[in-house]
């Protein structure tokens, strides 16, 4: 229909040809005649976005030769009319519509926060833009601001600990995880209730969004962030961001999206060394009223190796499980690593069976081949590099169990290439072919000591 080509060519001027080519050309054209489109959406998402950001102008500018306006019909794959679809949400309606935030952790403050050598940029910026300390803030100096890092490197802790900052200065700060933005998405999609959606989130001085990766392949989440992330940005109001990788390195996010993270500063956080580890345990036992000596310390770093995250759940647990705050009071000596080895025995045998990690697989591969494991995880097609990857991916898979899924997506491959590599090489194992069994063999052997 060449009314509709030439609409759509309209609408990539003004919404842009992303947006037309991703929403309204992957419309399923069931027939038309002079003044009727029937169009076909894939699901309630693009059919809801067909609704508000299309339809309007539809009504004005989508016409025959005659002038006259064409009707859109619009439906979705299972043949019911997106306006009875709609109907389903009335039971929606009838609830009054609210978006519940989580709350800021009040131990995630600057005060608490254990500073070293992988976060001190990072700290002085954040304490900066927040007003901390000088109480005047520097909002929008690098806007956004992204921070990116492992599990446990304390990304959390920051975004709380700037939000709790910057709400000291009166200002109107959003402080939400990913996973809660999509459900809220979602929630207000079906209740028809877009319009309070965006209000809470564009209408507000500092948005802080924790785990962007989490967005990965969720499209109607990652349209609404692009918009509010213009709103935002174009009225000079701040954005945070963190991700556990840099915004180059995240997987089925939009390349607008990406290129936007980039905009202002993009920070990595490092995991801290022994020392900072004995820092920020010694920090928390303080602020739960539990006198911890030396030697337990030491011993609680050197058990819980993984993430300070998991070293500060067993400081949790040993509190509640040993029941020791008031004899701690009395007499502290009394906590022993005997103690310590009976009350967190099964959290103990579990940190043993996960120190084995993708991040440390690849860097033994890496080491054994002397390759480097940026190539390993990279691109590259030259047998210096497939075999070390092919490895690699064959131990992820028999070591940690870990779903072909995963595997494809630290490679930067599809699970179908995965699966392809680790029948390559269990088939070459069973052929004892030694340029994959040899390897294979000493690579298990230094990562199981």
């Amino acid at each position: 229909m060449q009314a509709w080509d030439n609409f759509l060519i309209q609408q990539s001027k003004i919404l842009g040809p992303e947006p037309v080519q991703k929403w309204l050309r992957t419309l399923k054209v069931i027939r038309f005649d002079a003044a009727n489109l029937y169009l076909e959406a894939k699901d309630s998402f693009q059919a809801l976005w067909f609704e508000e950001h299309v339809r309007p102008k539809a009504k004005e500018s989508f016409v025959n030769n005659n002038g006259r306006t064409i009707a859109i019909h619009l439906t979705i794959t299972n043949q019911v009319s997106f306006k009875k679809e709609k109907k389903k949400s009335k039971a929606f309606e009838d609830k009054k519509f609210s978006l519940s935030f989580e709350s800021l952790d009040p131990q995630a403050t600057f005060s608490n926060f254990i500073v070293h050598e992988g976060n001190l940029l990072s700290h002085k910026l954040l304490c900066k833009m927040s007003g901390y300390e000088q109480k005047e803030t520097d909002l929008g100096a690098f806007n956004p601001i992204f921070l990116y890092g492992p599990s446990g490197v304390g990304k959390t802790h920051f975004l709380m600990a700037a939000a709790h900052a910057l709400e000291q200065q009166n200002l109107n700060v959003r402080y939400t995880r990913a996973e809660t933005f999509t459900e809220h998405v979602v929630f207000a999609i079906r209740a028809g209730e877009m319009s309070e959606f965006r209000k809470a989130y564009r209408t507000i001085d500092v948005l802080i969004l924790d785990d962007i990766h989490v967005f990965s392949k969720k499209r109607a989440t990652q349209e609404e962030l692009f918009h509010s992330f213009n709103a935002l940005h174009l009225s000079g109001k701040q954005i945070l961001i963190s991700a556990n990788c840099s915004p180059s390195e995240l997987q089925h996010i939009e390349p607008r999206l990406v290129s936007r993270f980039e905009w202002g500063i993009v920070l990595s956080l490092e995991r801290p060394d022994q020392e900072a580890l004995k820092q920020i345990l010694k920090k928390r036992a303080e602020s739960l009223s539990f006198p911890l000596p030396d030697k337990c310390v030491d011993f609680l770093v050197n058990t819980f190796t993984n993430n300070p995250k998991t070293l500060c759940r067993a400081l949790d647990a040993l509190i509640l499980r040993s029941h020791l705050r008031t004899i701690a009071h009395t007499n502290s000596t009394q906590l022993t690593i005997a103690h310590i080895r009976q009350h967190l025995g099964d959290l103990i045998l579990e940190e043993q069976k996960q120190v084995m990690t993708s991040d440390i697989i690849i860097r033994h591969v890496a080491e054994y081949f002397d390759a480097d494991a940026d190539h390993i995880l990279g691109k590259a097609q030259s047998r210096d590099v497939v075999l070390p990857r092919q490895i690699a991916m064959f131990i992820c898979r028999t070591e940690l169990k870990m779903p072909y899924t995963k595997i494809g997506d630290l490679f930067s491959r599809d699970h179908s290439t995965v699966m392809s590599s680790v029948k390559q090489v269990q088939k070459e194992i069973e052929k004892d072919k030694s340029d994959f069994a040899k390897p294979l063999l000493d690579i298990l052997k230094l990562l199981k000591k």
